[in-house]
């Protein structure tokens, strides 16, 4: 009688171990025992059992196809598929091809009362999986809220230590590689180093990277500086992770993580390695950065980049190239929605602007503003009375909100011993429940803590105004030397977008600069209705 042999492992552990040859041996002296003729052994070794897109069990399944064999022998029911409904497909092919199947645990498969246990056993073991992983699931979360660090990967810089003399697990700071990660903040904020230069710098140092090695990322320095773990507070329960069968060839199915409402993060309060005031001035340098990276753009071609609106749709507009020739070339800013629909009519109507003849009008426009000094001074009343005070308002109504949750916690941590107290609670439930109301306590204080530096700087932004005048003579005197990157710069600080629509350029300041005291030569479209003349707008 002809036979063929299935066996599968599913994991690298038992691959390396080489499990699945105490298989296969288990399952030779079988066939040898009934004289069985052995035609081809299929092994898939660390393919997961919840799939079949298994290239062994494809092989296997095409030779019962062409009525290969007669008999196949596999260890057990689980080898050909973890989930029940798929070992029942296998099994009703093999049926229909007039194959026979035995497990050497658990007997034939057309056996009636094998059938049944077999049935039986599978329901079973799968519901049996799914109720493990929800209990495992909450278990984790629970532990979690009650201020446990439950995940085994830890942030760069931390070692986790594990459970043990009834303390639950938690962080400790590893000095070492705590020291490279104050370095990376300070070298970052202080000295004004980019991602890509800080991690070349780590590298040609040979410093070990978070994951071995000695080769650095940006991406690496990228995650440590955003990383809110430096400052005190490790999240949990961040991303929502679902498996998915990933494409045929792969041995295992992949995880997709999505991320969560930052409502639904636990914080974990952890010993900090960076102070706030530090990690902060890192979170508004990263934001900068993002937003006036370089690419590949031609850098002295675009005065203006990152700061150009469409009017029509509101869509940011990018910069781009034209070439005529070797030395040739026009530059434009084009809206980006322009091209995202092959249906004409739902195309942006807003045209190529040269960037050229943009940047040189709006740059008179500011450049003209900022020398006049009436101007400047009125601009900085206008701002302490309106817009700086809008700032100081949002954010004391923030603080103000916080300091009303830490009030309601305090108060539950107040209830909490008061009802140990009157024996309605155990001293263990109230450590857990006292851990999580402790880091929820902190977290917010800390909240508190940077929004009120926050406040505070921008009250220093507000004192720092009062010089103005003595600024707007000293942009006078070198505002016709400055350099291309001087100009950007400046755009960058004084303005807040610049709006073109058709033959119409709205230029939006940071700050509300009024009409100039004497009209410009040539007319430059505000927010304060300046509207170019039509022949002046006829070169963007």
């Amino acid at each position: 009688m002809r036979a063929a042999i299935y066996a599968r492992v599913s994991s690298e552990r038992q691959e390396k171990e080489h499990t699945v040859g105490s298989q296969l041996e288990a399952l030779r002296n079988y066939a040898a025992q009934h004289g069985m003729n052995i035609v081809e052994e299929f092994t898939d070794e660390g393919y997961s059992g919840a799939r079949l897109d298994r290239p062994a069990l494809d092989r296997m399944r095409d030779l019962a196809e062409r009525r290969g064999f007669e008999v196949l022998l596999t260890y057990c029911a689980d080898r050909l598929a973890r989930k029940f409904v798929l070992q029942a497909l296998i099994l009703e092919e093999m049926e229909q091809f007039g194959v026979k199947t035995i497990f050497l645990e658990g007997g034939a498969a057309d056996d009636p009362l094998s059938k049944l246990m077999q049935q039986i056993t599978g329901a079973v073991a799968e519901f049996e999986r799914a109720k493990i992983t929800e209990r495992n699931r909450r278990g984790r979360l629970y532990r979690a809220r009650c201020g446990e660090i439950v995940c085994g990967k830890v942030p760069f810089g931390y070692v986790r230590i594990p459970r043990q003399n009834g303390v639950a697990a938690h962080m400790e700071i590893q000095e070492d590689k705590a020291a490279l990660v104050r370095r990376i903040f300070e070298i970052y904020v202080k000295q004004g180093l980019t991602l890509r230069q800080i991690a070349k710098q780590l590298t040609l140092e040979g410093t070990p990277a978070p994951k071995g090695g000695r080769e650095w990322s940006a991406n690496m320095v990228d995650r440590i500086l955003h990383d809110e773990a430096y400052v005190g507070t490790f999240y949990h329960n961040r991303y929502d992770c679902v498996t998915v069968e990933g494409v045929h060839g792969q041995k295992r199915p992949s995880i997709k993580r999505t991320l969560r409402p930052r409502e639904e993060w636990i914080p974990i309060s952890v010993p900090p390695i960076v102070d706030l005031e530090t990690f902060h001035h890192a979170g508004l340098r990263v934001k900068d950065n993002q937003k006036f990276a370089p690419r590949n753009l031609q850098e002295p071609a675009y005065l203006l980049r990152n700061l150009v609106r469409c009017g029509h749709c509101d869509h940011s507009c990018s910069a781009m190239a034209t070439y005529r020739g070797a030395n040739k070339s026009n530059h434009y800013y084009f809206c980006q929605h322009k091209g995202k629909t092959f249906l004409r009519e739902r195309r942006c109507p807003q045209r190529y602007i040269g960037a050229e003849a943009l940047d040189e009008l709006v740059w008179e426009e500011v450049s003209t503003r900022l020398q006049d000094p009436d101007l400047v001074l009125e601009a900085h009343r206008e701002c302490g009375m309106h817009g700086m005070d809008r700032k100081e308002a949002s954010s004391g109504e923030q603080i103000q909100k916080l300091a009303k949750q830490i009030k309601l916690t305090v108060t539950e941590r107040m209830r909490l011993l008061d009802a140990y107290q009157v024996g309605a609670m155990e001293l263990a439930e109230l450590q857990k429940r006292r851990r999580l109301v402790d880091a929820k306590l902190d977290t917010l204080n800390r909240e508190k803590e940077l929004l009120e530096k926050v406040a505070r700087e921008q009250k220093q932004e507000v004192d720092v105004r009062r010089g103005l005048e003595e600024f707007a003579t000293l942009v006078s005197d070198r505002l016709q030397h400055f350099s291309f990157e001087e100009k950007r710069k400046l755009l960058r600080t004084v303005l807040d977008k610049v709006v073109v629509k058709d033959w119409r350029v709205d230029v939006h300041y940071n700050i509300p600069l009024p009409r100039p005291s004497q009209p410009t030569e040539h007319g430059v479209s505000t927010t304060f209705d300046l509207c170019y003349e039509h022949r002046a707008c006829g070169s963007l």
